[in-house]
């Protein structure tokens, strides 16, 4: 099922408001949240939109504060996001980070006292979009173990980095420092597929394929836990992805002034900290010079010997790029569980559906039971 990404983002923005989001507030994190989904990162787009409702209904987040600046020098600024949005908090310090950098040629603005922002690439390429390098990183809720452990000691904790090497076709590497996130293995439960060995560990440490014990093992905080980039022990690099977490988790944590590892969620809600980097390419090189150079090692990677069985060498950001043209064309496809939850949103809280594209009709059975001007909206 597909709709456009203009009525997708519109249904966030009435079911953020609903909640006593402030219009700005609510369109910010429509656009962050739907540029995940227009990406194909379906994780962290509008699938995550009952966390962001329920965060602000039951307390949580805090809908009505804005982020405020606690330290500021010409290249450098501190942001205390209050508690509130991740996303509106975001934007405004890797605007800060730009402008700084615009004119220093290097900035960097870290925000502490915040929520989940969405996707790291967003705010990279808010960066590469004026000419600017870029940097993004945050922490996030202990889902992964450090090398020989056993226990979640710190999140996923993504790191992005953009390049303004192209207007339209920015580079962009945007991962996370764990081997596979949790909404990948829910994924593949729901499509009867298994896990990879090496992905994850039991309470002892041990190596586990069983999904269902991982994911609610990590949802109850009891002992399962993901692994870094390179998996179980050091033979395929497990450590050198545990060092990339622990970086980012000191740019978010220490470095921010924000919680970290396992502290950052506490009785007074979210402790998360983000870092934002962005430079200008021009006080190094000529723009000119250094997107031509990129370009040229761009071809060479892509045209460089295929190994057999494949067909194409891709560069950060391209696959994304493609994706993105696609469904801005085609429309946005969303899962049926998605699809499910997004319903009930729209009648818990009263508000109109996206406009599905024709020929796609959602499954009221599945979701069960809306009120029929609810379901006629969405037909």
């Amino acid at each position: 099922m597909r709709t456009d990404h203009q009525s997708l983002q519109a249904f966030v923005v009435r079911c953020l408001q609903r909640v006593d989001v402030s219009e700005s507030d609510a369109v910010t994190v429509a656009h962050v949240l739907v540029s995940a989904d227009l990406r194909g990162v379906d994780s962290h787009g509008v699938a995550r939109l009952r966390r962001y409702v329920d965060g602000v209904r039951k307390g949580k987040i805090d809908p009505h504060t804005e982020a405020a600046v606690l330290a500021e020098t010409s290249t450098t600024a501190v942001l205390d996001g209050r508690n509130g949005l991740g996303q509106p908090a975001s934007c405004a310090a890797i605007d800060i980070a730009i402008e700084k950098a615009l004119e220093t040629g290097l900035a960097m603005v870290t925000v502490r006292r915040s929520n989940h922002f969405g996707i790291a690439g967003y705010y990279a390429l808010r960066a590469t979009r004026r000419g600017l390098f870029s940097m993004v990183g945050t922490n996030a809720s202990p889902q992964v173990a450090p090398t020989n452990g056993a226990s979640p000691m710190f999140g996923t904790n993504p790191i992005a980095v953009g390049f303004p090497t192209d207007p339209r076709r920015p580079f962009l590497l945007d991962a996370a420092t764990s081997i596979v996130p949790r909404g990948k293995l829910e994924r593949l439960h729901r499509e009867g597929r298994v896990m990879l060995p090496g992905w994850a560990v039991d309470p002892y440490g041990r190596s586990t394929t069983d999904i269902p014990a991982v994911v609610n093992g990590l949802k109850a905080r009891e002992g399962h836990a993901l692994l870094p980039l390179g998996g179980l022990g050091e033979t395929y690099g497990g450590h050198k992805g545990y060092g990339l977490a622990t970086v980012v988790e000191l740019f978010c944590g220490p470095l921010a002034g924000a919680l970290w590892g396992r502290h950052v969620y506490g009785r007074t809600g979210a402790g998360l900290g983000h870092f934002f980097l962005c430079g200008r390419v021009d006080f190094l090189r000529p723009l000119e010079e250094f997107q031509a150079e990129a370009s040229q090692m761009f071809d060479e990677l892509r045209s460089s010997p295929k190994a057999r069985g494949c067909d194409r060498i891709m560069v950060a950001g391209e696959r994304e790029y493609e994706v993105e043209q696609d469904r801005l064309e085609n429309g946005i496809p969303l899962r049926p569980a998605v699809i499910d939850d997004l319903m009930r949103l729209a009648t818990e809280n009263g508000v109109s559906g996206p406009a599905w594209q024709e020929g796609s009709t959602p499954s009221r059975t599945q979701a069960g039971g809306y009120p029929l001007a609810v379901q006629d909206e969405w037909s």
